[in-house]
């Protein structure tokens, strides 16, 4: 009787008595973080006015990027809050950002209008996060403060990193391009978003303008952008625009402006696949680890969009 309901329960298994199980496939997903798309609003979270260490006063410098089509602003002065309505009005979003700044590194802020001592990086990123902000960590290639992989393994809860730093870039070739260090941590598995920004001074910095982020969400408002930032619904720019990304199963699909070439590229910085135009697809296999795009044009200016994290279920 024992063999016989063996058999009964197997067959309904769907596997005979003695066949060894097979463990049940997991299928692959990949985490899109456009997902509930909505319309692209262009702004600059790393400034710093006559509050802080910058030259310009922050309705000066509202002006200016407000002027030039941008849609968002985040002063973010050194240890210093410059109230958002100082330089944000409507139908331009000033955003609540601070310079936590320490003799170890520079941590924006942002959504925060306070700043707290720490004693280490990821002190700094601690409170940050208690305190219902996002801390991205900027300049991570600057001279003064470097922060090589011992000082980034191991930290937990970063949320941004700026790959390009305008006002570095401009002191030398490669100076302020840090997405080799995004591309370690992504590989090590950390969850970490790429910003961009000009790091500004002066209005009269050559490099003004040069960098920031677009941010897809459904309005321009501050809760809108906080909300699609914290999804990770954004790309960092130095010129380059992206159209749309999608994802159809295990495809990837990303579309940039006109005159773009894209990179579709995975763990440890390598290149998965290239695009002569501004229109491409990629179809991963589980082995990438995670999947970036990169739009470029003839110029050398570039956009990098968020990483797809691709899991197995």
């Amino acid at each position: 009787m024992l063999v016989v309901a063996a058999a009964i329960a197997g067959h309904q298994l769907g596997r005979l008595p003695g066949t060894p199980a097979v463990a049940a496939r997991k299928s692959l997903t990949i985490d899109n973080p456009y997902a509930l798309g909505g319309s692209w609003f262009k702004g600059n979270l790393h400034i710093a006015s006559v509050r802080g260490v910058g030259r310009d006063l922050p309705s000066a410098i509202g002006d200016w990027y407000a002027g030039r089509g941008y849609d968002f602003l985040g002063i973010s002065d050194q240890n210093t809050y410059t109230w958002a309505s100082d330089y944000g009005r409507h139908g331009f979003t000033g955003v609540p950002t601070v310079d936590a700044s320490y003799s170890f590194a520079d941590v924006l802020a942002i959504g925060i209008d306070h700043w707290l001592p720490a004693s280490d990086l990821q002190g700094a990123v601690d409170w940050i996060r208690h305190d219902g902000g996002l801390p991205v960590l900027a300049v991570p290639l600057s001279q003064a403060k470097p922060q090589g992989l011992p000082s980034l393994a191991g930290l937990h809860g970063l949320f941004g990193l700026e790959v390009y730093d305008a006002r570095l870039a401009a002191s030398g070739p490669g100076k302020g391009d840090a997405t080799a260090v995004w591309d370690r941590m992504l590989t090590a598995g950390d969850r970490v978003y790429a910003f961009a920004g000009d790091d500004l001074l002066s209005l009269d910095d050559p490099t003004a303008g040069g960098a920031w982020i677009d941010v897809l969400a459904p309005a321009s408002d501050l809760d809108s952008l906080m909300s699609s930032l914290r999804a990770g619904a954004f790309i960092a720019s130095t010129g380059p625009a992206f159209v749309s990304f999608t994802v159809v199963g295990t495809t990837i699909t990303a579309e940039a402006a006109p005159g773009c070439s894209l990179r579709f590229i995975g763990r440890g910085g390598r290149l998965l696949k290239s695009v002569a135009g501004p229109s491409g697809s990629f179809r991963v296999t589980g082995d990438e680890g995670y999947v970036r795009i990169e739009a470029l044009r003839d110029d050398g200016a570039r956009a990098w969009s968020q990483p797809f994290f691709l899991n197995r279920r």
